[in-house]
């Protein structure tokens, strides 16, 4: 009975909540992908000082020092992604903005 209830809620109530999550979450992908693309605030170089430190870590961890002078991912690569993150979330809030008013 309680899932019969619950079914003919769902089916007649709006999407205005899930609407607003995606709102919210399409603008925190804005901002990320923003600092990224663009190294506000040195968001780029201080994620790869974190990496270094973590692989530096693992290395001291494992006993193979030589994981640190790794350099596989240069700052283009968070660039990049950022601004596909970026553009993602501005998709997804023009898509959120549109369903919320039409």
């Amino acid at each position: 009975m309680l899932m019969i209830a619950a079914a003919s809620a769902a089916a007649s109530s709006n999407p205005t909540g899930v609407l607003i999550f995606l709102a919210a979450l399409a603008a925190a992908a804005v901002y990320t992908g923003a600092r990224w693309a663009f190294n506000l605030r040195g968001a780029v170089d201080s994620t790869l000082a974190r990496r270094r430190a973590v692989l530096e870590l693992k290395g001291q961890r494992t006993g193979n020092l030589s994981l640190a002078d790794t350099e596989s991912l240069g700052p283009g690569f968070f660039k990049f992604m950022g601004s596909v993150i970026a553009l993602a979330g501005l998709v997804l809030l023009a898509l959120s903005v549109i369903l919320a008013f039409s």
